[in-house]
């Protein structure tokens, strides 16, 4: 779902040119067709970000924030049991690991959602932990930006990689902003 995701924001941004244009320049392995139940390399999906980068003149970073935001809503349009129940930001977030991705193996698997582990501190401060070989913290930025979005919330997010600064470990502090 991720990889058909991704070329739906593409083509709602930039047209289906756009997302022929990427998948040619990128040339992935797979020939670039995608379905929701199949298991792509995650380097499919970077290089397709690196070349929607350059061809618009947007930054790598976001790129993957936006499309991560976006890949929220798709999740939760797709799958809106998922989110039953759920008041806030900081109630989704902390449910991620312990049933969202507890489904997603349900449904996909082959599937290996990366690691989210959460702290809440307050009730407007909360500690999240991204672990994932596949390094896409800012895609967890922006699903967690996406999240808030989606609950009418506006989150200050401070970040900072954590062990061998590849991306693979990153720390997410979070703290509810009121207006």
């Amino acid at each position: 779902m991720i990889f058909t995701s991704f070329l739906y924001l593409v083509e709602e941004r930039y047209g289906l040119e756009m997302v022929e244009e990427v998948i040619e320049e990128a040339a992935p392995a797979s020939g670039g067709i995608y379905t929701t139940m199949g298991v792509y390399d995650h380097m499919e999906l970077i290089d397709m970000i690196v070349v929607l980068s350059k061809k618009t003149d947007v930054p790598v970073a976001k790129v993957t924030k936006t499309f991560g935001m976006y890949l929220f809503a798709e999740l939760i349009s797709a799958y809106p049991q998922w989110i039953a129940g759920m008041n806030s930001s900081f109630d989704m977030l902390q449910k991620v690991d312990s049933f969202i991705h507890v489904e997603v193996r349900k449904l996909y698997p082959d599937a290996s959602p990366p690691a989210f582990k959460c702290s809440r501190y307050t009730d407007t401060t909360m500690e999240l932990i991204y672990e994932s070989p596949r390094c896409l913290g800012d895609v967890a930025e922006g699903l967690i930006q996406g999240c808030a979005a989606y609950y009418g919330e506006k989150l200050q997010v401070q970040r900072e990689s954590l062990g061998d600064k590849s991306g693979s470990c990153e720390r997410f502090f979070l703290t509810q902003v009121n207006d």
